[in-house]
């Protein structure tokens, strides 16, 4: 009884956490799901074609040592359009300097060119695009990503940070879950049934 109590709250724990992770869906990347080397900007200049319901806006920044807050300010076909402060958010797992600074605007954002600026050069800029910015909705009709929210993992040109690892900190953590649970149905299912013959 035991083991079949604690099978279920695993799977409970694994169901609920997906849902979590589910509830905002990707509706707009301006680097297009670029995931590759990364120089820094200050602004980003990108266009949407249609309105959106944004829940959160999201920049994909390398933090300073202690940093948690980034000031954001966006302007919409050349007017103010929204100043925040963004926070930060869950990071690349091999490369912990660069994080999403979140913000949860939950405002309609009307089709139309924005440009983001921050104070310093230290946003995600795509070679020859833009800087990166994510917007996510609620309930959102919208296609999910291909690379499933996989976060560009940024190379920047000094020594301390050349190298490139994929993936994002959701699917880091959903691969380990994968892990655990397979350890737990093993371990208290299917092991204890295996005999050893002498």
């Amino acid at each position: 009884m035991k083991k079949v109590l604690v099978t279920l709250a695993f799977v409970g724990v694994l169901v609920s956490g997906q849902v979590v992770l589910a509830a905002d869906t990707l509706v707009f990347d301006s680097t297009d799901r670029y995931i590759g080397a990364c120089a820094l900007t200050d602004t980003s200049t990108w266009t949407l074609p249609a309105d959106i319901a944004v829940t959160t806006f999201e920049v994909w920044y390398r933090w300073n040592t202690g940093e948690t807050e980034l000031p954001v300010t966006v302007t919409r076909d050349g007017q103010p359009f929204a100043t925040f402060t963004a926070v930060r958010g869950s990071c690349d797992p091999y490369q912990q300097s660069w994080c999403n600074a979140d913000f949860a605007l939950n405002r309609t954002m009307p089709a139309g060119t924005y440009t983001t600026k921050i104070p310093n050069a230290r946003q995600c800029l795509k070679p020859g695009g833009t800087g990166a910015i994510r917007l996510y909705s609620a309930g959102a009709d919208a296609p999910v990503p291909t690379a499933g929210n996989v976060q560009p993992t940024p190379v920047v040109t000094d020594a301390a940070e050349r190298s490139t690892c994929g993936g994002s900190t959701t699917t880091y953590v959903l691969g380990l879950i994968a892990v655990l649970e397979f350890a737990v149905i093993y371990f208290w299912l299917i092991k204890p049934k295996i005999e050893v013959k002498r």
